[in-house]
């Protein structure tokens, strides 16, 4: 499967899935292959500038990271709450959060990685 990717100064790139390679059409001229038209199918994955995950399922971006915790009455979807909701959950079990931790997919991670093993079912 071959889909285009961005176009430059010199041309359009193409990638090319089975031989895993960038194809450049210089400009003014045509590719001699076949272009898939359904990005979704192929494009996915890590944004490594913003580390972001651009994971699509039929077109929505899917979380493939849920960070997810539990005590023992109530599951908590870490990565669906407010900052608000994680900062209020974090007190409630003694999670300190640093100053410098701001952003909701941050704190997310935070109280993630340091969740009382003894809350755990």
């Amino acid at each position: 499967m071959i889909v285009q990717t961005r176009k430059t100064v010199t041309g359009t790139e193409y990638w090319d899935a089975n031989d895993k390679k960038v194809i450049v059409v210089p400009h003014g001229r045509k590719p001699d292959f076949e272009v898939a038209e359904n990005l979704n199918s192929m494009i996915h994955g890590v944004n490594l500038v913003k580390g972001k995950d651009n994971t699509l399922i039929n077109g929505e971006p899917v979380n493939t990271t849920p960070y997810g915790v539990n005590d023992r009455e109530t599951s908590y979807q870490l990565n669906e709450m407010t900052i608000k909701e994680l900062k209020s959950l974090a007190e409630q079990h003694e999670i300190e959060i640093p100053k410098e931790v701001t952003k909701r997919d941050d704190i997310a991670k935070h109280i993630f990685g340091n969740w009382p093993a003894d809350d755990a079912e």
